[in-house]
């Protein structure tokens, strides 16, 4: 007998996908997906963090290699004390401006280097598509510099404060992200209220992290980091914001 029932036929019905292309989907891992921006970027921080766990193993770099970690926290991490040293000199030396940049590529551990990177693989696609690869990398490496400025004025040198990992440039990036989500709210109350959820329930995980790994005034810089972060997106950086303020200037003008 045959069977008379309809049967799915995926090239005359657009709304029934072929299982090939349902079974591709499935069995995608998300991160092939990631923009090759934030694959660069997540490359570089967890191939300096595996050298650096290598050499404390003494895979490589021999005896020496142990105190890596150390050394290069001291030549690439960000110091207030030093940068209070260049402000009242006025002195501005290469090899201490790009602590500004590098020390978000440094941890203190294999934990800390995990936690970082975990957050920015996790916003890094929404950001980066909705940025473009330069915006992208303005948020992640210009603005935790900023952020790095800030916390050095604002703990000074009483403490000596060391700045290192990736946890500002993170929280760049939920800047980014969070001002995305207010942006699609489209001016609904409730909906910008849920786009600063995610700010919150990060500072409780830092908080905890800190308790477990990382103590010390290092969420000055994360908070500096957002509130600049989403400055910088609801202004110049957003999709369509330069061209908005561009032509606000040229009205007036």
């Amino acid at each position: 007998m045959t069977d008379d029932r309809r049967q799915p036929d995926p090239e005359r019905d657009p709304q029934v996908p072929a299982e090939s292309d349902a079974l591709a989907n499935l069995n995608a891992s998300p991160l092939n997906r990631l923009p090759a921006v934030v694959w660069l970027l997540l490359l570089v921080l967890v191939g300096i963090e595996a050298v650096l766990q290598l050499a404390a193993l003494g895979i490589v770099g021999g005896a020496q290699g142990i105190g890596w970690r150390i050394e290069a926290i001291q030549r690439y991490g960000y110091s207030s004390s030093i940068q209070d040293w260049m402000l009242r000199n006025g002195v501005y030396s290469p090899l201490h401006l790009v602590r500004y940049v590098t020390f978000s590529f440094i941890h203190i551990s294999l934990l800390h280097a995990l936690f970082a990177v975990v957050l920015i693989a996790a916003l890094g696609k929404a950001v980066a598509e909705a940025f473009g690869a330069l915006r992208f990398l303005v948020l992640a490496l210009v603005v935790p510099a900023v952020a790095a400025a800030i916390f050095g004025q604002a703990v000074g040198t009483v403490q000596n404060g060391w700045l290192i990992g990736a946890m500002p440039m993170a929280f760049a990036l939920v800047g980014g992200f969070t001002w995305l989500k207010w942006e699609q709210a489209a001016g609904d109350p409730g909906k910008q209220r849920r786009a600063f959820a995610m700010i919150g329930l990060l500072l409780v995980a830092r908080l905890a992290f800190g308790l477990i790994a990382e103590a010390g005034p290092g969420w000055i810089a994360e908070v500096a980091a957002f509130a600049v972060g989403f400055g910088l997106s609801a202004t110049l950086l957003g999709p369509g914001r330069w061209q908005a303020l561009r032509a606000r200037l040229l009205k007036r003008g």
